[in-house]
This record gives C-alpha cells, structure tokens and sequence, in this order.
C-alpha cells in the first residue's frame, strides 16, 4: 500500500504540479469496472480517463487524495450488496444498478456523456431505427454487456449475437465482416478510430442505441466523501483544466 501511494502521489504532482502537499490528506479508493479505452488505457501506468479524473479531483481537494482502482464489474455488486465499497463508484449510471429513484445510493452531477453507437462497415451501411430493425441481422456485442430492447430478441431467435472480450474486438468482428453490425460506445469509438486510422472504416447510424450519462455512485456510509466531491465536480464541464484533460482523449 506504501509503495502504491508513493506512485499515485507522483503522478499526481506530475500532472497538476501546484496541489498541496497530499502527506496529510485522507486516501480514498475511486473503483471503475469498464476495462476499456479512453477510460482506462493501461492499469500497469495508470493511464487512461479515469485515473485523471482522480487525479483532477485530488488536485481540487484540500481533504481527499483519490486513487483509481479497477474491479471486475461482478466483483462492484459483491463489495456493493455486502456494504463493503470504502470508496467510490466512478462511470456508472442509476439505471445500471436499479436506482433510477437515486435512494439506494448518492449520485453525483453528470461527469462523462457517452452513448452506444450502431457500428457498421462503410460499403454497406445501416441505420438503427430500434431493437426491431436488427430482426435477421448479426451484432457484435461485449460479453457480459446488456443491450436494452434487443437481447430480448437475441434470446427469441431473431438476432444473431456474437460476443468479443471488448470494443476493440467488436469493430474488428465488424471490419471483417464476421457480423453485421456492432455496438460500441462513443468514446471508444472515436478513441479507437483515430488511434487505428479507421475514419474511413466505418459508418454510425443516426440514431444510436442508447444515450447515457456517466455519474459516481457512492454509499450512504461514505456521505461526507460526497458532501464533500458535490461541489468540486458540479461544473467540471466548464473547467479549462479538465477540459485539457478531455482534448487528450479526442
């Protein structure tokens, strides 16, 4: 834990060099499940959106040094259903995790703005006019992810769902021609294409599958963590640090 502190401390410093002295401050875990660019780029580095949003938030408070910690997303509901979260929840929304009342848990402002994309190849595009329009087509999907309005027909028979460890292989299923159409969020898309110079590749329907918002859940136990965080995150999306920090990530 030492040796883990001294690294976050570091990179810490090196992004926002004027943050005060952090000896003093109290460590709190920021938890994040989605293994995928831009949110997480490697977790060896620590690099990746969600890490300098901890940093960013650590650079705010006077109190708090964050540090991200990423957990498989059925490990979250285990630490989550026997009240064992000493932290927070980052990326997540309400509708996710059968709060859409916000009284199981505290939610936060909007952080990031996503929504799930209908990928498909640009030699023969298609565009999404909902679940039904998928009838007799192949889609690519993440393994463990749940598509509203369409697995339930995956499990009539009349979608033809094939699933990849993440993104990345999604396009590529779709580049290939392995499947018809593919669903990859937004901002891993546009990270993605730009990193692999696949612009031209593919073509995204008008019409998405989903359009969310990003937020962070946090259990009523650690209360003062989030009285605390409401008001430095309440107009990130106007901060010029945390834009720069965006523009890094397209």
């Amino acid at each position: 834990m030492y040796i883990k502190t001294i690294i976050i401390l570091t990179l810490a410093f090196l992004i926002f060099p004027a943050s005060l002295t952090a000896k003093d401050k109290i460590l709190v875990p920021v938890y994040v499940y989605h293994l995928k660019p831009p949110y997480i780029l490697n977790i060896e580095n620590e690099t990746g959106l969600y890490y300098d949003f901890s940093r960013y938030l650590s650079h705010q408070s006077k109190e708090y040094e964050f540090y991200t910690i990423y957990l498989p997303r059925k490990r979250v509901d285990v630490y989550l259903k026997r009240n064992m979260l000493d932290g927070i929840l980052l990326g997540v929304n309400p509708t996710w995790f059968q709060d859409q009342a916000r009284k199981r848990y505290l939610w936060s402002t909007p952080v990031f703005y996503d929504q799930d994309e209908i990928v498909s190849l640009a030699s023969k595009p298609f565009e999404y006019l909902g679940p039904e329009s998928l009838i007799d087509k192949s889609l690519g999907g993440v393994l463990g992810f749940y598509y509203f309005g369409i697995d339930s027909l995956v499990s009539q028979g009349k979608i033809k769902r094939k699933d990849a460890h993440g993104e990345m292989s999604v396009l590529k299923m779709v580049l290939s021609k392995r499947v018809d159409v593919g669903v990859v969020s937004r901002s891993t898309f546009l990270y993605l294409s730009i990193k692999e110079n696949w612009e031209d590749k593919f073509h995204l329907s008008l019409k998405p599958h989903d359009v969310f918002t990003r937020h962070i859940l946090v259990p009523h136990k650690n209360k003062s963590i989030y009285d605390h965080i409401t008001p430095l995150i309440r107009n990130i999306k106007d901060d010029p640090d945390w834009q720069r920090v965006l523009k890094k990530y397209h």
